[in-house]
């Protein structure tokens, strides 16, 4: 490998240790070693540093060509995401416990995210998954977010939290189908605290249909609590995302076209946008977005419509 060409891989890294903040975290992105990376503009890396070269190149290169590649990942206001954003905004205005169910890939994710990076200062945002779902574990990670160190006990780490939350803020669950209901009932405490004091605390949950069986949409006598304090309880479907939304999400479709009818009808099937931005993202990169390319690619790929 020529000179130049070694500098210009370094200059990459450099621009990507800029993007990411440090030398060391984008090291850890594209997974080598930093003294390895000091070794090389060095010139003191005593390996083979051709191979830590191509290890570079090739990172690089496949980032290259994903740019090249459809990529529909930046927030798009669809229907569905400001209504979820509405939710959350009312839940830190007012307080309370908020539960928004609904279906896969219709971007709640990407709402919850957009919410949070225009109220960074104000908003936690935790993804519970099977290990993150019972209370020690959901109290470390607030800590973790809120930067509490040193407790260990589930007691200790309430009372610093309490002590380190402030009026106005909301703390917001993904996945929270998997939140057990010790913790929700936890969670629920803190909400309660700031209410007594005449201030707001919101606490957002949002996941599949088991979170709503988990506020109140039950019979059971155990969800009573929970429910009645509980102030909405949204439910979202494929079939309310509107042929606006299609419009937003994938402009170089004509309005009113067959391509943009299928897409329509992939969204509100059960692949949802999630499923509608694989398909398109496809059918660009294979060059063909024509109804019958739309078609093909959602055989190919065996999609539920």
């Amino acid at each position: 490998m020529s000179d130049d060409r070694k500098k210009q891989i370094l200059d990459k890294f450099d621009e990507l240790a800029s993007k990411e903040g440090s030398q060391s975290k984008a090291c850890n992105v594209i997974g080598i070693n930093p003294a390895i990376i000091t070794g090389l503009k060095n010139g003191t890396y005593k390996g083979d540093s051709d191979k830590q070269f191509r290890l570079l190149e090739e990172y690089f290169n496949l980032k290259d060509e994903a740019k090249k590649s459809f990529k529909n990942d930046s927030y798009v206001a669809t229907s569905i995401s400001e209504a979820v954003q509405a939710y959350i905004k009312n839940a830190q205005l007012k307080g309370g416990l908020v539960a928004i169910a609904g279906h896969a890939g219709i971007g709640k994710t990407r709402a919850i995210r957009k919410f949070c990076d225009d109220n960074s200062n104000s908003c936690i945002f935790i993804t519970a998954n099977p290990c993150l779902n019972t209370t020690k574990p959901v109290l470390k990670k607030i800590c973790k977010e809120l930067n509490i160190n040193g407790f260990k006990s589930n007691y200790e780490m309430y009372d610093a939290i309490l002590d380190k939350l402030r009026d106005g803020m909301v703390i917001i669950f993904d996945e929270s189908q998997h939140l057990s209901l010790k913790v929700i009932e936890t969670l629920r405490g803190f909400s309660d605290y700031f209410n007594d004091r005449g201030q707001t605390l919101g606490i957002v949950f949002v996941g599949n249909q088991t979170t709503m069986d988990r506020f109140g949409m039950r019979e059971d006598a155990v969800f009573a609590q929970i429910a009645n304090r509980t102030i909405q309880k949204p439910t979202f479907r494929t079939t309310d995302i509107q042929r606006e939304d299609i419009r937003k999400l994938y402009p170089l479709i004509e309005e009113n076209s067959i391509e943009e009818d299928f897409m329509l009808k992939v969204a509100q099937s059960k692949e949802g946008i999630r499923g509608a931005n694989n398909l398109f993202t496809n059918c660009y990169d294979n060059e063909d977005i024509s109804y019958n390319g739309l078609v093909n690619m959602a055989k190919h790929m065996k999609l539920m419509i």
